[in-house]
C-alpha cells in the first residue's frame, strides 16, 4: 500500500476543520459524510477533541492532523491517534517523529518539491496551493510525474478540478467548505451542505 493510500484510502478531497467557527461539529461531520467528504484534518488547536472524533467517526472517515511544524506537534498528533499527519514543511525530523503514521510534508516551488522528492518523499503537499494562481495548478504536476502531489489551501471547486486534471492525486481544502469564522454563523449545516455538494463532481475514485 502506498503512503497516499494508507493516509487517505482513496479520498480525493480532504476538508480542513477550522480552529474557530464550528459549534456543533457532530452535525457538520454528518453533513460532510452525507456529501461524500469523508477525509478531514484537524489543526493542533483541535487535537484535544481528536479522541472523541475518532471514537465516533474513525471507522467512517479518515481523520488526520494538519498544520504541525515541529516534531512535538507531530508526536501530539500521533498520540491523539490521528490517521495521518500533514505539514506545510518537509523535514526529516518530523517524518521520523511520525513513526509508522503516514506523514506528508509540504513544499511550494518546483525546487522545494524536487528537494523533498530527493529526500525520499513519495507524496508532497503543495502549500499554500492558492498562492500562485491557476496557471501554477496546470504547470506543476506535469513536472513531477513520479511524485504524488497534494495541493492544500483555500481552493474553490474549480481550482481543485484544475489541480486534479493536471495530475495531482488529491486536494486539501481549507476555509471553503468549512469557514474559519469565529461567529459560527458561516458554518450552519445547511450552508456547509450547499458548499460541500459543489465538490461532488470531483469525488471519483483516485
Amino acid at each position: 500500500m502506498s503512503l497516499l493510500e494508507a493516509a487517505l484510502r482513496g479520498h480525493r478531497v480532504v476538508v480542513e476543520i477550522p480552529r474557530d467557527g464550528v459549534e456543533d461539529w457532530v452535525a457538520l461531520a454528518e453533513v460532510l459524510l452525507q456529501e461524500g467528504l469523508g477525509a478531514w484534518v484537524l489543526p493542533p488547536e483541535l487535537f484535544p477533541i481528536a479522541p472523541e472524533v475518532l471514537s465516533l467517526y474513525g471507522f467512517r472517515a479518515r481523520v488526520g492532523a494538519c498544520g504541525v511544524t515541529d516534531a512535538e506537534g507531530v508526536r501530539r498528533a500521533v498520540e491523539a491517534g490521528l490517521h495521518f499527519v500533514l505539514s506545510p514543511v518537509s523535514d526529516p525530523d518530523l517524518a521520523a517523529a511520525a513513526g509508522d503514521v503516514p506523514f506528508v510534508g509540504g513544499a511550494l516551488t518546483p525546487g522545494e518539491v524536487a528537494a523533498a522528492a530527493r529526500g525520499g518523499a513519495e507524496v508532497v503537499a503543495v502549500a499554500p496551493a492558492d498562492a500562485l494562481g491557476t496557471a501554477y495548478a496546470r504547470a506543476l504536476p506535469p513536472m513531477f510525474p513520479g511524485v504524488a502531489l497534494l495541493p492544500w489551501g483555500r481552493l474553490e471547486r474549480y481550482q481543485c478540478e484544475m489541480w486534479l486534471d493536471a495530475g495531482a492525486r488529491a486536494v486539501v481544502v481549507g476555509d471553503v467548505v468549512l469557514r474559519n469564522d469565529g461567529s459560527g454563523g458561516a458554518n450552519l449545516p445547511e450552508e456547509v451542505g450547499r458548499r460541500a455538494a459543489a465538490f461532488r463532481p470531483i469525488l471519483g475514485s483516485s
